[in-house]
């Protein structure tokens, strides 16, 4: 009884934590945490692996993806000195939440070098991760400003339209619909919150939130983490 008690009390902390603020368009603060920021790595499971693992950071929200491990992580982070920690609800990948996970490690020179453990599967394994510069790329709705499509693992094709303010209208092959922000969080980074409703599509349909930033210069390749308690996904999505 204590298991099925703790697991809600959980998704309610970490999403309290992960909830984007609804700001305007202006930077809110002005230099970069040592944390904040784009991390690319790897991790094993009991020294299976390497499972890719992409991360974004900003405050102490905190999202990742492993598309080889097929999950989505959405969570909370802190640094104390260089003590790195996180917690981390863990959902199978455009799917329900399975687990959650406590990272604990340090962070050297723009590298985290970690330990995980999670709460159900008793899974153990080390995570290392790396800052990657693309974070300091500046950010603005116009760079996000355009049609994106996305077709998941399953041949689902997913089509966005963002407008120059930010809205989000779009559909996937199954007829559902998506409508959103997406907010600036500091201009100097590129980094934004998304606000996401979906509808029209069964169990799938309510409301989500998450992050996502622009793959390259080129600004054609826009990587999005969003979840709610019941469902967590990732979209790379491509203009």
């Amino acid at each position: 009884m204590l298991g099925v008690l703790v697991v809600p009390i959980l998704f309610f902390l970490l999403f309290a934590c992960a909830a984007p603020v609804d700001k305007p368009e202006e930077d809110s603060f002005a230099e970069r945490a040592l944390l904040d920021g784009i991390w690319e790595g790897s991790f094993d499971i009991r020294g299976r692996g390497p499972y890719d693992f992409q991360v974004m950071h900003i405050g102490d929200r905190s999202t990742a993806v492993s598309n080889k491990a097929k999950a989505v992580c959405v969570g909370a982070v802190r640094l104390d000195g260089d003590y790195y920690y996180a917690k981390y609800n863990l959902y199978a990948l455009d799917g329900a939440p399975f687990d959650y996970a406590t990272i604990t490690g340090t962070l050297s020179e723009g590298v985290i070098d970690s330990h995980f453990v999670t709460l159900n599967g008793g899974d153990t394994g080390s995570l290392k991760i790396a800052y990657n510069s693309i974070y300091e790329q500046a950010s603005s709705l116009d760079l996000v400003a355009g049609d994106w499509s996305f077709t998941d693992r399953d041949g689902l094709m997913i089509n966005f339209g963002i407008n120059a303010d930010g809205e989000i209208a779009g559909s996937d092959s199954d007829k559902c619909k998506y409508e959103g922000q997406v907010l600036l969080i500091n201009s100097n980074y590129n980094a934004y919150d998304f606000a996401i409703e979906i509808s029209n599509c069964g169990s799938v349909s309510g409301s989500y939130i998450g992050m996502g930033y622009l793959e390259n210069q080129e600004a054609d390749f826009l990587r999005i983490n969003f979840a709610n308690e019941f469902y967590g996904f990732h979209f790379d999505m491509r203009k």
